[in-house]
């Protein structure tokens, strides 16, 4: 009957006017229109995610793009020697990483094939009809180089080919997508010089640590610059167009481990197994616009230390916001004598002008004394003017609590319900930031059916023992000034 009564209503739809078929046909002439367009100069169309608009922007020398898989990282390479061929920039794009020249590009991928399958659809996809002059194969099919209308040249290199073949090339952009070994980084790297030229890294982490011990760890924002995306990241663009749906994203997750998620959804280093800390997420946890005169002044900021014999010092500084949320803000790592310890704490704080409320110390270390005065470091620290309390050195609360600061739901839009509470100032703590990220827990020697160690690794623990002490003191913006003296006798 419902069948029926269907039938009977659209028989009794009304025929289209003649204008209405007119503008539908007009309609469609427009999309026809489009779509060739699209194919003719895909890069008139593009509209890139959030990080990788961030990524785009950054006027650093070498540009890391850290993600997980179909994060929209070769994309982003692709659009980047798509800007460079045809020399038109959005205006959102630095002037200092801008071509006006025929220029010379190397695009290095870990396997032939995907130069075939990958770099050279993306490549035609983007860059405009006609670009191309003249191409180059090798006896298999696969794109060796490509010269554009304007002279500039593209050549494609493999991980697979031998390490010579990387030398010798002078180069103003070298693209490299996915891990590679370190001595052809070096080898293209070498290329740059004579033009002062840039490098640009796309890849998920899963094999070559260097990258992250001699690119990622050295980040300053300036020359080295690094972005993480997650797979989540690529589920829109920046005018909210859907890209990946996330039941897809569901699909492929469910099928790894753990660790495999870390990398292959999140972007983080496939051989830093054990991380503390998988909370931490770069593109929300660190802060680049940061003024502590202009936006915090006269908020309390605590200052938490780690002292050492052997070692150097290791002091932060964060201030808390009205509403609790806690920015690591400032670092001194520093060897030397309590005297010079001290005169660097007080000199940095006076300089800065900071309301200091709160200095906390490795109650360990805090209480330890002297040889030369008897006296505890507490009380050697005091008698220069510089007062600390011992702070709270519960190992396992503190890190629930770093967690607790740092927790947000990653499957829902950041927002005033859904944010975390700790950050960290990108370019004023860049050690601590590492630290923090190679912070793990120790693992046993051999495979074994005991539960996972719950220590961490004597190593890169100085910074997030510093921000375990900070955060299981639950710092509040209205919190008392505590500077008087609490002599402890040992």
């Amino acid at each position: 009957m419902e069948a029926e009564n269907s039938l009977v209503s659209l028989s009794d739809t009304p025929p289209l006017s003649d204008e209405l078929k007119e503008l539908l046909r007009q309609h469609e002439q427009l999309l026809d229109v489009l779509r060739h367009r699209k194919r003719e100069r895909g890069i008139d169309f593009y509209i890139p995610n959030s990080f990788q608009y961030k990524a785009h922007q950054s006027s650093a020398k070498i540009v890391a793009v850290v993600k997980g898989n179909r994060a929209g990282g070769s994309t982003w390479g692709c659009v980047e020697v798509s800007y460079a061929i045809t020399k038109k920039y959005p205006k959102w794009f630095p002037r200092s990483r801008r071509f006006n020249r025929p220029i010379k590009i190397r695009i290095i991928t870990d396997k032939f094939f995907k130069i075939d399958s990958v770099i050279e659809p993306k490549l035609r996809q983007y860059l405009p009809a006609g670009e191309f002059h003249r191409l180059r194969r090798s006896p298999q099919g696969y794109l060796t180089k490509v010269i554009s209308k304007d002279g500039s040249f593209i050549e494609f290199l493999s991980g697979e080919q031998d390490l010579m073949a990387f030398e010798g090339q002078d180069l103003d952009l070298l693209w490299i997508d996915e891990p590679i070994d370190r001595k052809k980084y070096i080898a293209s790297q070498r290329g740059l010089l004579d033009r002062s030229g840039t490098a640009i890294f796309t890849f998920t982490p899963l094999i070559e640590p260097w990258m992250k011990e001699e690119i990622v760890d050295k980040a300053d924002g300036k020359f080295i610059d690094v972005f993480y995306g997650d797979t989540r990241d690529n589920r829109f663009d920046m005018e909210g167009n859907p890209i990946l749906r996330e039941e897809d994203i569901q699909q492929f997750e469910n099928l790894l481990t753990d660790d495999e998620k870390e990398t292959r959804i999140h972007g983080k280093f496939f051989h830093l197994k054990g991380l503390v800390y998988k909370e931490l997420n770069p593109a929300v946890h660190f802060i680049s616009d940061f003024d502590y005169q202009r936006d915090y002044s006269g908020y309390p900021v605590i200052c938490v230390l780690d002292p050492h014999d052997r070692l150097p010092h290791w002091v932060i500084w964060a201030v808390v916001d009205r509403v609790n949320d806690i920015y690591v803000m400032y670092e001194m790592i520093k060897e030397g004598t309590v005297a010079e310890l001290a005169a660097g704490i007080r000199a940095t704080e006076q300089y800065f002008g900071w309301n200091v409320t709160k200095r906390l110390i490795d109650p360990n270390f805090g209480r330890k004394p002297l040889i030369s005065t008897g006296l505890s470091v507490i009380n050697e620290l005091a008698k220069y003017k510089v007062q600390f309390q011992e702070a709270d050195d519960n190992e396992e609360a503190g890190r629930l609590k770093v967690k607790e600061y740092l927790h947000y739901n990653k499957l829902k839009p950041l927002d005033i319900n859904n944010r975390p509470k700790l950050y960290f100032i990108k370019d004023k703590v860049p050690k601590t930031i590492r630290s923090m990220m190679n912070y793990q827990y120790d693992e046993w020697r051999s495979s074994t059916d005991r539960d996972p160690k719950e220590v961490s690794k004597p190593k890169d623990e100085h910074g997030p023992d510093c921000i375990r002490y900070l955060c299981i003191s639950q710092p509040s913006f209205y919190m008392p000034k505590i500077y008087e003296l609490q002599e402890v006798a040992y």
